[in-house]
């Protein structure tokens, strides 16, 4: 095999820390237009270049491709309709470096990036991965990268299935040995691919993280093929994801006898966590209630979890309540609130007007102010949200309260009743 550290070839260039490395970097491309000069721009900057650059088009329409054309050391392939998954796959398939990398179109690399994970696993022969620590932005103006340093760390995402802690492959540079031991990057179900690929590279060999963020992972888009997931599939998407944790589970029993039935009995806090997506879906309280009771139940057994649990629900509720369309948002509030049980010991972080809950101030004003008949919410938003509105959106609570008294002075029925208003 050849060395992957110090390697020419075709597309090798000489930066700041020699000549380039045995590595493949592999970019998925579809509509990206916005955000790929960027990315491109990053993975050039690199202090240790990679020898391969490929970006695979999954059938862009926009002017991504021409952009990408514009730099001369980047290989452009096309391989339209297929999806990320399956463009990571072709990718991966027209690459020959000894190590790969796949980043995301609208990712970012601290310059030294490929140049740290590369040390990691140069340092580790027996690591079949190395992992960059997270660090997420929304503008590139506003992204600051802390100051990079060498620090090995042991990272193995079995500690926390059936959840992992990797955002995104952009964080992930993987031997080729490895992924070809797992048959590549899974491309079958284009639901669960990252789930799969992780875990399974764990039970393959161990992996190792660098203790400082190199890569940066922007906050959603709704151009984002997982955005739209779960603005639109959610329930069915984390099914997809269950059904790949317990086959993970089960094939981990195969390799790793010992941790057949724990993982299986980790997976059951999946199922709770299902259907509380699914009551959001269905904007069914009565489900919303049942489900939070039977998910507080497993975290009484494995609160280590929470964390994990309120993580992975909130990344699943961020789309609908940052699309600022009322018609997706006013449900989802309404029967997380309606929904909720009289105690939540680890889950309170979950349901709106929490003080540190994940809904923003705006939507749980613009909530009360459709259904106002609720005073103890109304207390809740002003206790714990009070220094926000008054910051950045005392204006908005005028009108909110404006709209209120309007309704009150025009003595409407639920009011002379009083009771809340039925939706």
């Amino acid at each position: 095999m050849s060395d992957p550290f110090a390697v020419t070839g075709p597309f090798a260039e000489t930066g700041s820390a020699g000549t380039a490395a045995d590595i493949a970097v592999i970019i998925p491309l579809f509509n990206g237009a916005s955000w790929i000069r960027q990315t491109l721009a990053s993975v050039l900057a690199q202090t240790l270049p990679a020898r391969e650059i490929i970006v695979v088009d999954d059938g862009s329409s926009d002017d991504s491709p021409a952009i990408v054309r514009s730099f001369p050391q980047v290989a452009l392939h096309r391989h339209p309709g297929k999806g990320t998954h399956q463009t990571r796959q072709f990718g991966f398939a027209r690459s020959t470096a000894a190590l790969v990398t796949f980043l995301d179109q609208d990712d970012l690399w601290h310059p030294r990036h490929l140049e740290l994970l590369s040390t990691l696993l140069r340092d580790a022969p027996e690591a079949c991965a190395a992992v960059s620590r997270t660090l997420t932005y929304e503008d590139e103006q506003e992204l600051h990268f802390p100051t990079p340093f060498l620090g090995p760390e042991r990272f193995d995402p079995w500690d926390s299935f059936p959840f992992h802690r990797i955002d995104t492959p952009s964080f992930v540079l993987v031997r080729r040995s490895a992924l070809e031991a797992i048959g590549g990057w899974p491309a079958r179900n284009a639901w669960s691919s990252d789930v799969q690929a992780w875990f399974q590279l764990a039970s393959f060999a161990p992996m190792v993280r660098n203790a400082t963020a190199t890569a940066a992972y922007r906050v959603q888009h709704r151009e984002a093929t997982s955005t739209r997931w779960r603005l639109e599939r959610a329930h069915e998407y984390f099914l997809n994801i269950r059904t790949s944790c317990e086959t993970l589970a089960r094939e981990r029993g195969l390799s790793h006898p010992q941790d057949g039935d724990l993982r299986l009995r980790q997976c059951r806090i999946l199922e709770p966590m299902a259907q509380v997506i699914e009551a959001l879906e269905r904007a069914d309280p009565v489900l919303m209630r049942s489900a939070l009771t039977q998910l507080e139940a497993e975290l009484s057994r494995s609160a280590a979890a929470t964390d994990l649990v309120i993580g992975t629900l909130s990344w699943y509720l961020r789309p609908t309540l940052t699309s600022g369309d009322v018609r997706k948002w006013r449900p989802l509030v309404r029967t997380l609130y309606r929904g909720q049980p009289g105690t939540l010991r680890h889950l309170g972080r979950l349901v709106p007007f929490h003080p540190e809950g994940a809904c923003p101030t705006s939507v749980l004003a613009g909530y009360l102010l459709a259904e106002p008949w609720q005073p103890r919410a109304w207390w809740r938003l002003a206790r714990h949200r009070g220094a926000p509105i008054a910051l950045n959106g005392i204006g908005r609570l005028g009108r909110v309260l404006m709209g209120v008294l309007g309704r009150l002075s025009a003595g409407s029925p639920s009011h002379r009743r009083g009771c809340r208003t039925r939706t």
